[in-house]
């Protein structure tokens, strides 16, 4: 008989539903960076080489509205400011995702099963129209390391497999109490393939518990960047102590194979309302099933913007730029203004800001904007304005 390995934490049945978000977890009607175009028949720019809105059909893509023509009203009065407007398309919210391998020696088994299950479980999140990016922080295949073939890896293995942004190897030897401490401490080394307006999400795979407890991760992961929270935890470790899993009659499925109940990681699965699987049942594909399918449900209304081309003989001033959303009778449903970066968020009702001041490529939302904006319909606009004055967020 085959086990079900995966479960949540903080729930009651085998369903993977966030337990620890008060976010709606199966809206997937709405979502993904817009991207916008000069036509509806081109294909819109995207954030990366990945961007989902490759899958839009045509009919998803707004059109440029440059130039002094009659405003959308069809009034024939003039627009004060040059317009582009968007609607929403169908796709959702960008995921990253960081999975830890504990490289100790006791892991080799479990390392070859996490190399051969990462690849199919990041085709399922692709697949459903979601921009994902994947770290991994383990060595590289020597003795209890992996390394990830195409598509996600890049095809150098057993050598090298990073594949940024898509796929990213930090090369770092995992121990067997400290995956929690190398993820906080490569921070440096993930952090330039993160985006703000992700989702997180942490996998943790190990046979031993943490040296670092739930409470301590909790406050330096916070600590890191605001952005990071929420996040949800995932872990594939042991659920039995391995002397008394030896000595039960019958044995315990774990004797022999852990070293250590995952008490830590267990905890912070119940508190995130992620993933947690038993590494002792050695079958790792129901889990990573699992953990997809909660990234899946768990994405919503994405909340950052490409900035798209500027037409023939059109030039474009960052300090000449407006932000509004509408619901689909065109009644404004935010107030919006501009904050000079993410920080600046916290002193506002609602705010935007760009990705880089200087040389802006993407518009987004501030998190509490993000937040009020999952419940608008699949038919809000979001309106971006040229050529009148920014208006600071109040």
């Amino acid at each position: 008989m085959k086990h079900s390995l995966g479960f949540v934490c903080a729930c009651l049945g085998a369903t993977a539903i966030a337990c620890g978000d008060d976010r709606d977890q199966n809206d997937t009607t709405v979502g993904s960076s817009i991207s916008l175009s000069t036509s509806a028949s081109t294909t819109s720019p995207g954030t990366d080489s990945s961007d989902s809105a490759e899958t839009m059909s045509s009919d998803s893509i707004g059109k440029l509205d440059v130039g002094a023509g009659p405003d959308s009203s069809g009034s024939g009065d003039i627009d004060e400011c040059e317009s582009l407007d968007e609607y929403s398309g169908i796709g959702l919210q960008p995921a990253d995702i960081i999975v830890v391998v504990d490289n100790s020696g006791s892991m080799d088994y479990e390392a070859a099963l996490v190399q051969n299950y990462l690849n199919q479980f990041s085709s399922q999140i692709f697949l459903a129209n979601i921009d994902a990016h994947v770290v991994i922080i383990s060595s590289y295949p020597d003795d209890t390391g992996v390394c990830i073939d195409p598509p996600l890896g890049s095809g150098g293995c057993p050598l090298t497999d990073n594949n940024p942004p898509l796929f990213t190897h930090i090369n770092d030897a995992v121990g067997s109490n400290d995956a929690l401490q190398k993820l906080i401490a490569r921070h440096a080394d993930w952090a330039p393939v993160m985006r703000g307006t992700a989702s997180k999400h942490i996998i943790i795979v190990t046979d031993d518990e943490s040296d670092l407890d739930a409470a301590d991760f909790q406050a330096m992961w916070a600590a890191l960047d605001p952005s990071y929270v929420p996040y949800q935890l995932h872990a594939i470790a042991a659920t039995a102590d391995p002397i008394f899993a030896c000595l039960a009659q019958p044995p315990h499925q774990c004797c022999a194979i852990s070293a250590a109940v995952g008490n830590v990681y267990m905890d912070l699965c119940g508190a995130t309302g992620g993933v947690f699987g038993d590494l002792c049942l050695q079958e790792f594909q129901p889990i990573f099933d699992q953990v997809a399918m909660q990234v899946i449900q768990g994405s919503t209304l994405a909340c950052e913007y490409t900035i798209p081309p500027v037409p023939d003989g059109e030039s474009f001033d960052p300090t000449q730029v407006n932000v509004e959303f509408f619901d689909g009778n065109d009644v404004s449903l935010l107030d919006l203004g501009y904050v000079d970066d993410f920080a600046g968020c916290a002193g506002v009702s609602n705010g935007w800001y760009y990705d880089d001041p200087a040389t802006p490529t993407t518009i987004l939302l501030c998190p509490q904007t993000c937040d009020a904006v999952q419940g608008f319909p699949a038919m809000s606009r979001v309106s971006v304005q040229f050529g009148c004055a920014t208006v600071p967020a109040g």
